[in-house]
């Protein structure tokens, strides 16, 4: 299938990842724009002839305040293209103002050259939903500061982690046998500089012995950190198989603490040689190879007019695009290959989505579509996302991108994350729920009542009569048990509804649904069986119970402070005898502890 490539077939297949696409020249500095969607449809060109010119203008337009200065840093000329020559690609992260709301973009430029003249190549994408996303997973990994440290730090990937203390140069190595499944202590020592040294003798490759000792110095390290906020360091280490690249990053914990992770980066590093390589065989081939080296591993162009279609796909990731299928009848073959490579679960999913209907819908609507799915491979169920646009009226870019370390790093995190929430809403010494989640609860309730919906509901508060005389004569730890037998005869009365633990010796039960309804005889067993406890020297616990009035209580607080003063009440008529009781009841629970 003949597929000659103009400018505007580049910028049409560049489209498939970036919102908007700027060439360069590089010499009298004008450009042209492919705008395909978004903020940058709107940008006003006051001078195509001098491209940094109009981004100043621009700048004062669109880009959000907070971001202006380091905006004009980064984008100017000189320190773009320095960026370029030093790293091969040009990559920074800025927010533009949409709708007057600040939105994530990323804006990516590559050097290429074209019928013996330099270009630029910038690509600017909307982020906005990833960025917000790890800003989000950070925030909740902050609640606990310690483990928040090291999770965020090494969100990417991570093979081995040090902690170093730069008071006293004391240091822990913790390594992960596999990525975030298990921490375990390797190695602990003071004088890590020094240690290092040491190391690098053993471990490192020798072409590169030098390039570390030199580099990773405790001056150069801090000095790099103050400056930038982030030492990186790319070197090789001695395996069994060969010299192995891996990458190096440190960045602040607090002012006396660094992390610092070490990730292998073997097969990335070498993909990118081979990519330089290849990428000389042809000046627009390299362009688009470079501009597209991030994120593909498989490329689709459809003719939707005949239905015929070519393949690309890369045998080793990003090293060559070679036409593996060409053919007719794209939507019906798709159905036909789902059968065999994709993953039964999702077979129904994927079949749905890529109906020919549905998919042109979709793109007509929002101008691009997205979906994530799994294929088969021999290690199992892979995660990848496919997005496809259009590259003019008549074509469909489709890509197919490797996604499973990303989404099963992203599921992982969520994972841990929901399980440290729901572990600070329970109480750790009975199992039930804590006074956090009795706060949630109550602004639930609360926001009901202000909303006006008609509910049902009754507080009980519920307090132990003489846990400080059983802390204060036999201990905390006989203490605990008399909680824990305190909260499991709440529970067993009231097995329908919320318990909560609010304090040393206090619970709340929101009593709902049948439990509201036999709220009285609910009641009357709750008291029976106190009295039964109080002769057979068990746990007492004094109850009072209040009903929601939606005539009266404006939240929940005043159904609360009924059941309280009506709990007072019963734990007064409970005192008759309490100190002969609570005595009796030291005696047995010591004696079941063998005290």
């Amino acid at each position: 299938m003949d597929m000659q490539l103009t400018f505007e077939d580049v910028a049409s297949a560049l489209s498939l990842d970036y919102e908007c696409v700027f060439f360069v020249d590089n010499e009298t500095n004008q450009y042209a724009l492919f705008a395909f969607r978004g903020k940058h449809t709107k940008l006003e060109l006051t001078d195509t002839r001098d491209f940094w010119a109009d981004t100043k203008v621009n700048m004062e337009a669109v880009v959000y305040p907070e971001d202006k200065q380091s905006f004009s840093e980064h984008i100017n000329r000189e320190t773009l293209l320095k960026a370029i020559q030093d790293d091969n690609v040009f990559n920074f992260k800025y927010r533009l103002l949409v709708e007057g709301e600040p939105v994530w973009f990323q804006m990516k430029a590559v050097l290429g050259r074209s019928q013996g003249r330099e270009y630029l190549i910038i690509g600017v994408n909307n982020i906005d939903k990833q960025e917000r996303e790890r800003l989000e997973l950070e925030q909740k990994a902050s609640k606990s500061k310690t483990y928040g440290q090291i999770v965020m730090a090494l969100a990417e990937r991570f093979d081995a982690l040090y902690m170093v203390d730069l008071t006293t140069e004391h240091f822990v190595q913790y390594r992960s046998e596999r990525v975030f499944e298990e921490l375990s202590i390797a190695l602990e020592g003071d004088d890590f500089f020094i240690q290092l040294k040491k190391d690098a003798k053993q471990v490192i490759y020798k072409d590169d012995f030098a390039l570390l000792t030199e580099s990773l110095t405790r001056d150069n390290l801090l000095k790099e950190l103050d400056e930038y906020g982030v030492f990186t360091l790319t070197y090789r280490l001695n395996t069994p198989k060969g010299p192995v690249y891996v990458k190096l990053m440190a960045v602040y914990a607090d002012k006396q603490h660094i992390i610092i992770s070490v990730t292998n980066v073997d097969a990335m590093v070498r993909r990118e040689q081979e990519l330089k390589k290849q990428a000389t065989k042809s000046e627009l081939y390299g362009q688009i190879v470079m501009a597209l080296a991030e994120r593909y591993d498989a490329l689709y162009m459809v003719d939707l007019v005949t239905d015929h279609f070519a393949q690309y796909k890369s045998e080793r990731l990003f090293c060559e695009l070679s036409i593996t299928v060409e053919g007719d009848d794209f939507f019906n073959q798709l159905k036909k290959d789902a059968m065999q490579v994709i993953y039964s679960e999702d077979i129904p999913l994927i079949t749905a989505a890529l109906e020919r209907e549905a998919f042109l819908r979709e793109l007509d609507e929002h101008g691009v579509f997205s979906m994530t799915y799994r294929l088969n491979s021999p290690n199992g169920p892979m995660y990848v996302n496919l997005v496809a646009v259009y590259a003019d009226k008549n074509h469909v870019v489709i890509s197919v991108t490797n996604v499973d370390a990303q989404v099963r790093r992203e599921q992982k995190i969520r994972e841990e994350a929901s399980a440290n929430y729901e572990k600070a809403r329970h109480d750790d010494l009975t199992g039930i729920r804590n006074k956090n989640a009795y706060g949630e609860f109550e602004k639930k309730l609360d926001q009901q009542i202000k909303c006006g919906k008609d509910i049902e509901f009754a507080i009980a508060l519920c307090d132990v009569n003489g846990l400080k005389t059983v802390n204060d004569t036999q201990g905390h730890k006989t203490g605990d048990i008399y909680i824990r037998d305190a909260a499991k005869l709440i529970c067993e009365t009231f097995k329908h509804s919320p318990v909560f633990r609010v304090g040393g010796d206090e619970f709340v039960v929101v009593l709902r649904g049948s439990d509201f309804t036999n709220r009285e005889e609910l009641s009357q067993q709750f008291y029976e069986t106190v009295k039964r406890n109080a002769e057979e020297d068990k746990v007492i616990v004094a109850c009072g119970i209040s009903v929601y009035d939606k005539a009266h209580d404006k939240n929940t607080a005043a159904v609360f402070e009924r059941a309280d003063a009506m709990m007072y009440r019963n734990k007064m008529s409970l005192k008759g005898g309490r100190d002969e009781i609570i005595n009796t009841i030291i005696r047995t629970i010591g004696a079941r502890m063998n005290i």
